[in-house]
């Protein structure tokens, strides 16, 4: 499976649907192009050193070169967001979330985006002048 490695992938992914696991979340976008699938591995700083960081990624990049070509969906482009429970979550289980995930995060109707803009109080009500005397 080919990787998505610059920015603008990762935040052309970030867009499309996302869906929750225990280890990960999983963040997806189906293309128009007949190339293979892709994913990217993020890991942030919040879930440890750089250690784990790296011993999370190989896991997750375990987890996707175990599953089968029939148990990836064509056409898409993924995104893993790793949580720090994808260390200590059994390997079995973290391919079975993966798998049960790939295949529903294309028809998850959360996508990413700004939504209504948020009004804050102080912007909705005019301040009231003082009078000077």
């Amino acid at each position: 499976m080919d990787t998505l490695k610059k920015r603008s992938e990762f935040l052309a992914v970030a867009k499309g649907g996302r869906l929750g696991r225990r280890a990960f979340l999983i963040q997806g976008l189906q293309r128009d192009s007949d190339s293979a699938p892709r994913v990217g591995y993020t890991v942030t700083k919040k879930t440890g050193n750089s250690v784990m960081r790296s011993r999370i990624k190989r896991r997750l990049r375990a987890a996707v070169a175990a599953l089968g070509a029939d148990d990836i969906p064509q056409k898409a482009d993924f995104v893993l967001v790793a949580r720090d429970s994808a260390l200590t979550l059994p390997f079995q289980n973290l391919v079975a979330d993966l798998k049960s995930g790939l295949s529903q995060v294309l028809d998850a109707k959360t996508p990413r985006g700004r939504g209504k803009p948020r009004r804050s109080h102080h912007a909705s009500q005019p301040t009231p002048r003082r009078k000077q005397g």
